[in-house]
């Protein structure tokens, strides 16, 4: 396996969290500004990059960048569900959605 470079940014123009390998996208995270808080709606990893880890580096920036900004996490999107669920060190940090 060879080193790629990874990077995950905000892209604040198309509302979300991308992670490029090597300056390719394959990973995002859709978001919506809420007045209580942050909506994550949607993640999306390319086929050939699932269950590596990648998923959860995207998920990892998404939440410390919402809750750097001193911001509510809601995660509406099933995957960021199941990865606060199995970091409740930011549950202090989440408002859980009403179904």
């Amino acid at each position: 396996m060879t080193s790629k470079d990874i990077s995950v940014t905000r892209n604040e123009a198309l509302n979300r969290y991308e992670l490029r390998l090597d300056g390719t996208l394959v990973g995002m995270a859709d978001y919506q500004e809420q007045p209580d808080g942050v909506a994550l709606t949607h993640t999306e990893m390319e086929p050939a990059f699932r269950h590596q880890g990648y998923s959860s580096r995207l998920a990892r920036y998404a939440v410390e960048d919402i809750v750097g900004g001193g911001r509510r996490v809601k995660p509406y999107c099933s995957y960021m569900a199941a990865y606060l669920g199995k970091h409740p060190e930011y549950s202090h940090h989440v408002s859980w959605p009403q179904e």
